[in-house]
């Protein structure tokens, strides 16, 4: 608990994949409940399922890679902006969006947990957006359209 509260980007990815996890539990547990019942019929359609299955698995090396330039943004993040050296925040960012670029639709786990490039930008996004709000567009660009809550 104290790990995650020192790190925070890494906090919320896995508040994402706990949120993933908890959402996909659910679904299952309605579907079969409500299919299992005999003599219930229902004439509604299932809602689809809205995030993309990944269809890409980036190497370990890769994931690696982008793991810690996640966690490299985070502790420049910390660093107040006058002080801060601007390659800091820059270097792991061009690092991770090459990944996505690179990798999409991209699967994979970190730390035992499943994670996608969707996700990754997600987290990224939501750190910029305190850290330094003018590098937000350009990951923006890297999410798809339907994604974006635009």
């Amino acid at each position: 608990m104290v790990w995650l509260a020192r790190h925070p980007t890494a906090a919320v990815f896995v508040l994402l994949g706990v949120i993933a996890a908890f959402s996909a539990s659910l679904v299952w547990l309605l579907s079969g409940s409500s299919s299992d019942a005999p003599g219930v019929r229902s004439d509604a359609q299932d809602a689809p399922y809205t995030l993309p299955t990944p269809t890409q698995h980036p190497p370990k090396n890769r994931v690696d890679a982008a793991h810690k330039a996640l966690h490299a943004l985070g502790r420049a993040c910390k660093t107040p902006v006058a002080r801060r050296d601007p390659e800091a925040v820059r270097r792991p960012l061009d690092l991770m969006e090459a990944f996505a670029t690179d990798f999409p639709s991209g699967g994979f786990r970190i730390d035992d947990e499943p994670g996608t490039t969707l996700a990754l930008l997600t987290v990224v996004w939501n750190e910029l957006k305190t850290c330094d709000p003018s590098l937000v567009p350009e990951v923006e660009e890297l999410i798809p359209a339907e994604y974006r809550g635009e």
